[in-house]
């Protein structure tokens, strides 16, 4: 059992980032949760919310069209009072056009390909015993996911306006 940790501590750093980030989740949701809530108890009683819970909703898009979009640049028919012109919409949109455009999927394989390459570095010229291994599996499953990264980059700009 102590060889397994005194080889393997390393692991202890992704477990607890996933642990963490589970946690970061699940309080996420509950604070959007509660605050819906709260929402709906005054649409309930008829009153008008304060205008910071409503701005809370509305989270961190700021004002304004998309970047690289016209004001009016809409469906044809729908104006700025139809759903397109709806800050739901709108909040949707730029979360869509940041998280999934090419810049953050050439931003992952770059960034995991260096991590890759810094692994298989380590593997090779690592001055302590017994741990070529290790870095050599963590290199070759890095290795794997910048490949994936690369694919999904070229496919995501390639196919960016379909």
């Amino acid at each position: 059992m102590f060889y397994f940790f005194s080889s393997y501590w390393w692991l202890l750093f992704p477990i607890g980032f996933f642990v963490f980030g589970a946690w970061d989740r699940w309080l996420a949701y509950k604070r959007s949760r509660d605050h819906l809530d709260l929402l709906r108890h005054y649409a309930e009683q008829g009153k008008d919310p304060p205008p910071e819970l409503v701005r809370g909703v509305s989270g961190d898009m700021p004002g304004g069209p998309l970047p690289g979009e016209a004001p009016g640049a809409y469906p044809p028919g729908y104006g700025y009072g139809g759903y397109w012109a709806s800050p739901r919409y709108m909040r949707r949109a730029y979360r869509r056009y940041y998280r999934w455009g090419p810049y953050w999927q050439w931003r992952s394989a770059f960034v995991t390909g260096a991590v890759a390459v810094g692994f298989w570095w380590a593997s090779e010229y690592a001055d302590w015993p017994g741990a070529e291994m290790p870095f050599r599996l963590v290199a070759i499953i890095m290795t794997v996911v910048a490949v994936g990264n690369l694919v999904f980059a070229v496919m995501a700009s390639t196919f960016r306006d379909k």
